[in-house]
């Protein structure tokens, strides 16, 4: 979860600066919004898998702005549409950059419904958002791309494909009870 929370820091936006090294050469290098104004940054977690990455960000970026959206999948329907419950955001999100977190991305359901939320009820722009995965398939990166072809999208692995029921196959079953050891 580390490496993959630092990856979607790494893909924030920076600015240039310059350092003096301990030989006294100076370097241009990059310091990353999460350096320069934590307060412009959010990461937004889908409740409740979502919260195993968020503290993997929060971590690295102890002063950013958290929001929540709980989102969950009906898995009573054979469409596995999904339902938004509720969202708290910080004020002022539009301005902010996002870190969308939330470790399986199988139909995009969950993940389309979070970013329309993001985009059409709070005015984020969508290049300003930044969806970190662990687990995805080739359904769901098309389904998020084509209806949000500006976010960038950090994942670590994309499985061959969803099952008839739309669970990622070879997959690993339910992330959050996995996580959080509810299985």
């Amino acid at each position: 979860m580390r490496i993959l929370a630092e990856e979607a820091v790494a893909r924030l936006p920076t600015t240039p600066r310059t350092v003096t090294t301990p030989t006294n050469a100076p370097y241009e290098g990059v310091l990353s919004l999460a350096d320069t104004d934590p307060d412009m940054v959010c990461a937004v977690s889908i409740v409740r898998a979502g919260d195993s990455l968020l503290e993997s960000v929060r971590d690295i970026v102890p002063g950013l702005r958290v929001g929540k959206m709980w989102i969950q999948r009906n898995e009573s329907s054979s469409t596995k549409e999904a339902v938004h419950s509720c969202t708290k955001l910080p004020k002022n999100i539009k301005n902010m950059d996002i870190i969308l977190c939330d470790p399986m991305l199988a139909t995009g359901g969950s993940s389309c419904t979070a970013l329309r939320i993001l985009v059409n009820d709070y005015s984020v722009d969508p290049s300003k958002i930044i969806f970190a995965n662990v687990i995805c398939c080739p359904e769901g990166l098309e389904t998020v791309a084509k209806e949000f072809p500006q976010i960038k999208i950090v994942t670590c692995w994309v499985d061959d494909e969803l099952n008839e029921e739309k669970f990622i196959m070879p997959g690993l079953g339910d992330y959050g009870d996995r996580f959080f050891n509810t299985v």
